[in-house]
């Protein structure tokens, strides 16, 4: 049965710009005084789900959405602690492949640049990976890559948490089309940090379980539209890949608005609730597989 909760308390419509503006610039500010980049935008993204995570539980779009069983949530959380890990290792693998090809052909590094410059290099940066991360997000749902990508849509709920279940070869791929065009355009890494905080935090608001009555939103994915593609109903589903910008979307065919769906999540596939399972299913392809290693 669907409960949604449209409470007096409703989260105000200009939340999700002010919230993404406020932790760019928090991010900027921090890595300018000294805070290592990598440090700030990881401060300022748990600030967030933090706060992201209250809020769902003072005015939640579904209330039943609050309940979880305690398999996923312990699912959940190690996908949160672990999280860094491929990201980081695929950051540094492709900033370290890029920067020896380009010395290969005697491209050298930037040297000093203003300000403004190395904001137009990370806004064509993030723009062109969010291109990529549109693609490379609709191969995995059309294609093989959907093995690596199946755990983030197996819950029956959608809520920031769910945000950051990713598997590691899934968060691997997505981080390396990040790192490739920052270095590419030579972004300054507290800008690149600051662009990196506007995807996680988008990515943990278009996630959350609020109501933002937010389906006007022209630039960000929101909850709104990102429950749609978290249906269980493919004609739903396949629609809103962007994960930050809806502007693909849009000049590709496949924005998509409506009523939220009646149910979220994966129809007629069977995957482990520990996070262990979930890691080896894409390579197991059985049963008997997971079961020789206890991971049914």
């Amino acid at each position: 049965m669907c409960i949604y909760v449209h409470m007096n308390t409703r989260p105000p419509r200009l939340l999700l710009p002010i919230v993404i503006g406020a932790s760019a610039i928090l991010t900027l500010t921090a890595s300018t005084f000294g805070v290592e980049p990598a440090h700030a935008m990881t401060m300022v993204t748990v600030v967030v789900l933090a706060g992201t995570f209250w809020l769902e539980r003072r005015a939640p779009f579904r209330r039943d959405w609050l309940e979880r069983p305690g398999a996923e949530t312990r699912a959940d959380l190690t996908y949160v602690l672990l999280a860094s890990l491929p990201d980081r290792a695929a950051r540094v693998g492709t900033e370290v492949a890029v920067m020896s090809v380009l010395g290969l052909f005697g491209v050298a590094a930037a040297g000093e640049r203003s300000f403004f410059d190395g904001l137009l290099r990370g806004l064509s940066a993030f723009v062109l990976a969010d291109l990529g991360k549109y693609l490379i997000h609709r191969a995995s749902h059309e294609g093989w890559l959907w093995r690596f990508h199946l755990a983030h849509h197996q819950p029956t709920r959608v809520d920031a948490l769910n945000a950051l279940r990713i598997h590691p070869v899934n968060m691997a791929y997505n981080a390396a089309i990040d790192a490739f065009f920052a270095v590419m355009f030579a972004v300054p890494p507290a800008i690149a940090a600051a662009f990196a905080t506007v995807r996680a935090v988008v990515a943990l608001l278009s996630h959350a379980n609020l109501d933002l009555d937010d389906q006007r939103q022209w630039v960000f994915s929101t909850p709104g539209h990102h429950r749609l593609h978290h249906a269980v109903d493919l004609a739903q589903a396949n629609s809103n890949y962007g994960s930050t910008l809806l502007v693909w979307d849009r000049l590709l065919g496949t924005l998509r608005r409506g009523a939220a769906p009646a149910s979220v999540g994966v129809a007629q596939t069977r995957l482990p609730t520990s996070y262990l399972g979930q890691l080896v299913h894409p390579f197991c392809g059985s049963e008997a597989c997971l079961a020789r290693f206890g991971l049914r």
